[in-house]
């Protein structure tokens, strides 16, 4: 019986699935990913794209946060 790696609800699977299957977790809804079949091994997919532009967007916030800190300061003069 396989776990969910995420909230480790008991999992029911199809047994023809295959190393790199993607499926989800029917209880928190994680998407997890068949690692290793042997013992079996499940990794929860973690959504890279998003996570750099949570970055991205950042770093932009933090720039004008500069950009305006820059201008008040030529106000002050």
């Amino acid at each position: 019986m396989a776990r969910c790696p995420e909230c480790h609800a008991k999992l029911v699977m199809s047994p023809n699935f295959a190393l790199w299957d993607h499926f989800f977790c029917t209880e928190c809804e994680a998407e997890l990913e068949v690692v290793d079949l042997d013992p079996l091994e499940l990794e929860v997919v973690h959504d890279v794209s998003n996570e750099e532009e949570e970055e991205e967007d950042l770093e932009d916030l933090e720039e004008e946060e500069e950009e305006v800190l820059d201008w008040e300061d030529e106000e002050e003069w």
